[in-house]
C-alpha cells in the first residue's frame, strides 16, 4: 500500500516537482564542492608555454575546455612576431601571408565560419573540418570558399605554438569580433542531426 502512494505521489506533478528539486540541491551542491576547489574530472586548460602537442590536449578536455593563455592578444602581438608563428606551418599558403586571404578565406574581416572561441578555432586548427564535424561540431555559415579546412596539427609542433596563430588571428580582425565582445559558440549536432 505505502508502495503504491509513494508511486502516486511521484506520478503527479507535485512528485515530479520535488524529484526536480532534489535534482537542483544534488547539482548545485556538486557546483558548491566544485567552488571550493576540490578537484573537478579535467585540470584546468591552458597554459603558456605548453608543449603537448594540439592532438593530446584535444583528447584530455571535453568540448567547450579549451581556453587560450593568450587572452591579451593585442599586446602579444606587439611583444612578439606572432606573424612568424602563423607562417611557419604553412597557414600563409591558403589564407595569404598576413591572413588577409588568398585562395581560402580572409582571416582578418571578423566572420567565423564555425565559431570564434578559443576551443573552436583550436579544435578547428588542429583537427581541420571534417574531423570537426565528425566529432559534432556543425558550421554555422559559408563563404565564398566551400572547400574542407586541412588538419594542421601535423606541421604544429606544440599548443603554445597553436595558442599563438589563433591569437595572431585574433589581433588581425577588426575590433569587437573577438571574444569577450562577440561571443560565436560552437555549435554541436542534436542526435538527429547526426544520424542524417
Amino acid at each position: 500500500m505505502l508502495a503504491y502512494r509513494i508511486r502516486n505521489v511521484l506520478l503527479s506533478k507535485r512528485g515530479l516537482f520535488a524529484l526536480l528539486a532534489l535534482g537542483f540541491c544534488i547539482v548545485a551542491g556538486e557546483i558548491a564542492v566544485h567552488a571550493a576547489g576540490e578537484p573537478t574530472s579535467h585540470p584546468e586548460c591552458c597554459e603558456a608555454g605548453d608543449t603537448t602537442p594540439p592532438l593530446e590536449l584535444i583528447k584530455t578536455f571535453p568540448p567547450g575546455g579549451l581556453h587560450s593563455p593568450y587572452q591579451d592578444y593585442a599586446k602579444l602581438a606587439k611583444d612578439e612576431p606572432l606573424v612568424k608563428q602563423f607562417r611557419l606551418p604553412g597557414c600563409n599558403e591558403c589564407h595569404g601571408g598576413g591572413g588577409g586571404g588568398g585562395f581560402c578565406p580572409a582571416l582578418s574581416q571578423g566572420v567565423w565560419f564555425w565559431g570564434n572561441t578559443d576551443d573552436v578555432l583550436f579544435r578547428l586548427i588542429a583537427l581541420g573540418s571534417a574531423e570537426l564535424e565528425k566529432q559534432g561540431f556543425v558550421r554555422i555559415q559559408w563563404g565564398s570558399v566551400h572547400g574542407p579546412m586541412p588538419p594542421m596539427a601535423v606541421s604544429i609542433k606544440n599548443s603554445d605554438q597553436l595558442w599563438k596563430i589563433i591569437a595572431f588571428i585574433r589581433s588581425i580582425n577588426p575590433p569587437g569580433t573577438n571574444p569577450p565582445e562577440k561571443v560565436i559558440p560552437g555549435r554541436m549536432a542534436s542526435p538527429a542531426e547526426e544520424k542524417k
